[in-house]
């Protein structure tokens, strides 16, 4: 057995132990999921309607729909020999067998799971592709900057944001937010852009503890609050976390080397923004999570997010070879900061009604 055709069996073992691989993809069953078919339609509903199905999600989270979560894992297929593909042209090689898994952990993060004698099974949260995906949407139809008209005028986007929260903070990591349309030109190049570095990001966070062999003195953190009950995973310590950022910043900013100076000053912000976005968000939904008084899995694992996102752009600074390639990130973040606000009032309002 060549070294290839033994990684290949680790591999095959480590997918044994990934949830999705485990249930029936349905390709040919009627798509139900609940959209909004045009821009205009978004929010147009009565208030009452729009309340009722934010207290919907809450009261009875929707069914885990096999034929999503079997798309959003050939999206971590797709990503994974990318990063570590860029992993090696860092010279960071990857020798440890690594496999992403689509799973509801719960939380923003990824989680590592060692598999004795095969290799490290990386659980990404079912929910956050989806959260990530709305989010760019919500602020790429409803920001001038990126088309005008905007698609969305202020009051809708503060309902669909508050949707796709409320989906996140309480639809264990199944499809709980109506679908919002399709995006064309400038808008769908800058959101797939975004989704795919952000996703990206998460997955070589995980491979940089492999990388940096934190996982050997890690400790075992079982938590019970997951949606799928007790969960298992490895906590590494804040300074090792601060660390994973980094080496998931250096190895992600190699995609840009071969970049003529254009197509650099086009995508260093977008990558940038990206990473940082999975930060903005942790810290939006932490923050919420908290005020909801809802328990977040693997909570106090991770840095503050507001450390991380320090720490981060202190590492980019000195990286980074555009001028404005933290400008997309911090017009995201004072975007999200402005959006609470009507997030907060639309919770007020829900709370209202479950009384």
């Amino acid at each position: 057995m060549t070294v290839e055709e033994l990684r290949a069996r680790h591999v095959e073992l480590l997918r044994s132990r990934r949830v999705v691989d485990h249930l029936a993809a349905a390709p040919c069953a009627p798509d139900t999921t609940r959209r909004y078919h045009t821009w205009t339609r978004v929010a147009a509903e009565p208030l009452r309607t729009r309340l009722e199905r934010l207290a919907e999600v809450r009261l009875r989270p929707a069914a885990y729909h096999a034929g999503h979560l079997h798309d959003l894992q050939r999206t971590l297929d797709a990503l994974q020999p990318e990063v570590l593909h860029l992993a090696r042209v860092a010279g960071l090689p990857v020798t440890t067998p690594v496999l992403a898994g689509v799973f509801p952990t719960g939380t923003l993060d990824g989680v590592c799971v060692p598999v004795p004698g095969r290799g490290v099974l990386v659980l990404v949260n079912s929910a956050l592709p989806d959260l990530l995906a709305a989010v760019l949407k919500i602020m790429t139809g409803a920001l001038p900057q990126y088309g005008a008209p905007p698609l969305l005028d202020p009051d809708q986007a503060s309902y669909a944001l508050a949707e796709a929260v409320n989906a996140y903070l309480y639809g264990n990591g199944a499809v709980g937010a109506t679908r919002l349309p399709e995006l064309s030109g400038r808008r769908t190049a800058l959101v797939g852009l975004m989704l795919r570095r952000a996703i990206q990001f998460v997955i070589a966070h995980e491979l940089g503890h492999v990388l940096a062999g934190h996982l050997v003195g890690s400790r075992r953190w079982t938590d019970t609050r997951t949606p799928v009950g007790a969960l298992d995973a490895r906590s590494v310590g804040w300074p090792r976390e601060h660390e994973a950022d980094r080496i998931a910043a250096t190895v992600l900013l190699r995609s840009l080397d071969e970049l003529n100076p254009r197509e650099l000053d086009a995508h260093e912000p977008c990558l940038v923004g990206a990473l940082l976005l999975v930060l903005f968000l942790h810290e939006v939904t932490d923050r919420l999570a908290d005020e909801l008084g809802l328990a977040v899995p693997f909570a106090g694992s991770h840095p503050p997010p507001v450390r991380r996102i320090q720490s981060l752009v202190e590492h980019l600074a000195d990286r980074l070879r555009t001028p404005r390639a933290l400008d997309l990130a911090a017009d995201v973040a004072t975007w999200l900061e402005d959006q609470l606000a009507g997030v907060r009032e639309w919770f007020r309002m829900v709370d209202e009604v479950l009384i």
